[in-house]
């Protein structure tokens, strides 16, 4: 009897190559957009990420703070505003300068930087994605020898009913 005839076999056999398409599938989906973060001097970095976190606590009691405000629906090539608020016990800090460094972990060939212009109260930026897809926005604010900064990721969607990134909203993770 030929393996044809035999309705069972069929079905065995097709989901045999749906199971095997499927993982094909998703094999070249990860190594394309998986983003590498592996890395290479792992105590190193954890010796600079101790760093940061003695300065920002450091910063934290002198009384530092930083705001940074982000859309809450990042939209990709709509310009929209960033804006930053550094201040000292109510103090705000002028003539800094202040940049934004937006980052993508999938490549840094769409990487870009915005200087931030102060408005008489607030630092703020006008910036267009130009990618859909998740966002690192990194803020740092530096005058002479004082350095602090922020850290922020976001989702640049089409518009608010796009379904990109799991319905993704920006997401505060650093002050």
């Amino acid at each position: 009897m030929r393996f044809y005839k035999s309705p069972v076999m069929v079905v065995m056999l097709s989901l045999f190559l749906i199971l095997v398409g499927a993982t094909v599938y998703r094999i070249m989906t990860a190594l394309e957009t998986h983003p590498g973060m592996v890395v290479e001097d792992a105590y190193e970095s954890g010796e600079r990420y101790g760093e940061v976190l003695a300065t920002k606590r450091k910063l934290d009691e002198q009384g530092w703070v930083l705001d940074f405000l982000i859309p809450e629906l990042a939209l990709y090539q709509v310009p929209q505003t960033y804006l930053v608020k550094i201040a000292q016990h109510g103090q705000t800090l002028t003539d800094a300068e202040v940049t934004a460094y937006f980052e993508r972990s999938v490549g840094a060939k769409n990487e870009f930087s915005v200087p931030m212009k102060f408005d008489g109260s607030v630092y703020t930026a006008q910036v267009s994605l130009p990618l859909k897809g998740r966002w690192n926005v990194v803020v740092q604010v530096s005058k002479g020898s004082f350095s602090h900064g922020a850290l922020k990721e976001l989702c640049a969607l089409v518009d608010s009913s796009d379904k990109g990134c799991n319905r993704y909203k920006s997401k505060y993770i650093g002050r």
